[in-house]
């Protein structure tokens, strides 16, 4: 009887720590899933920042070419009411899109003034 009794709670806890490993397993897939997902993003992102610098230049030729100064700020402001508008229909704060698009706006304004710079040089 205690044999049988023995056996069965082996088993029992044999099945409990099976299926508690198969579900540390699951979540772990889950978890590499993401941040696999995460790293594929993240790639994305650069990515469509270099992109965006890209024209950013672009309009810094343009603006240098037409003697327009470097920074709009009526346009800037335009981009901003945009993003933290979209921003909040994809649950971003807005807090969270100013302060992106601030670093975004300094970086364009960092890359137009450095081709500036680099035109003016004879």
């Amino acid at each position: 009887m205690h044999k049988k009794i023995a056996l069965c709670v082996g088993i029992l806890c044999s099945l409990f720590l099976g299926k508690a490993q198969a579900q540390d397993v699951k979540k772990q897939d889950t978890l590499t899933y993401y941040r696999k997902q995460i790293d594929t993003l993240d790639k994305q992102i650069i990515d469509l920042l270099g992109e965006r610098m890209k024209a950013a230049r672009a309009i810094g030729t343009y603006k240098l070419d037409h003697k327009i100064g470097v920074v709009q700020s009526a346009r800037f402001d335009e981009v901003l009411q945009n993003a933290i508008r979209r921003g909040k229909e994809l649950q971003l704060s807005e807090d969270f899109i100013r302060a992106l698009y601030n670093d975004i706006h300094q970086e364009s304004i960092h890359q137009q003034e450095a081709l500036q710079a680099t035109k003016k040089q004879p």
